[in-house]
């Protein structure tokens, strides 16, 4: 029931920021594509991207899928199934703390980008604010049987341990897989680079 409620939730939320009537209609460029930027965009329009993830990420925790998941260091990849626990671990990662609080609509401003010839609009929330983790978000959405459906999510998050700089992309796709590359960073030595993919769908992940 959560997670019904959860997804309910997100899709209202989506079917409002696309079709606010307060929004600018995007300006075209070209034949295919239009975009807009809209600094005055209402906050509280913005798209529950945490509600999202975690209904998301609570349909894997309750489903019989099999998680496979492809590890990724020094241009060799290893594979394996992992359990339930091992997933959450890493699905957490895309639910930090700046979209779960105050932070998300106090910090971020949206714009958007509309693509006409594959009937796609990404929203995109990005900061200013340095001191933040999370400092951009995609929503990647297009056009579903009543209405526009999420494709994918993409995050940019970063952090300072020590001496070193972690950067973070992370990537879901929607009700498929999900993916963390993380760049480490140390001064005076080479960049260090992990990707960890995990996909719970491989028959539409070849869609």
């Amino acid at each position: 029931m959560k997670y019904l409620a959860l997804l309910c939730l997100a899709g209202a939320a989506l079917f409002i920021a696309c079709s606010n009537p307060n929004r600018p209609v995007p300006s075209s460029q070209g034949d295919s594509l239009s975009n807009s930027n809209d600094s005055n965009t209402t906050k509280n329009s913005f798209f529950p991207v945490a509600d999202y993830l975690e209904a998301e990420i609570l349909h894997v925790d309750s489903s019989l899928l099999a998680l496979h998941q492809y590890t990724t260091r020094n241009g060799h990849t290893d594979s394996a199934f992992i359990q339930v626990p091992e997933f959450n671990r890493l699905a957490l990662q895309f639910v930090p703390r700046e979209l779960a609080d105050s932070s998300f609509q106090k910090y971020f401003t949206e714009s958007s980008f509309a693509d006409r010839a594959t009937n796609s609009i990404t929203f995109t929330y990005s900061t200013t604010n340095k001191d933040l983790g999370l400092q951009r978000v995609d929503v990647m959405t297009v056009a579903g049987p009543r209405a526009q459906q999420v494709k994918s999510i993409y995050l940019e998050k970063s952090r300072i341990a020590g001496d070193s700089v972690i950067l973070q992309k992370l990537f879901w796709q929607a009700q498929r897989s999900c993916e963390i590359a993380t760049l480490i960073r140390v001064k005076g030595a080479s960049v260090s680079e992990e990707q960890v993919r995990v996909v719970w769908d491989s028959a539409r992940e070849e869609e």
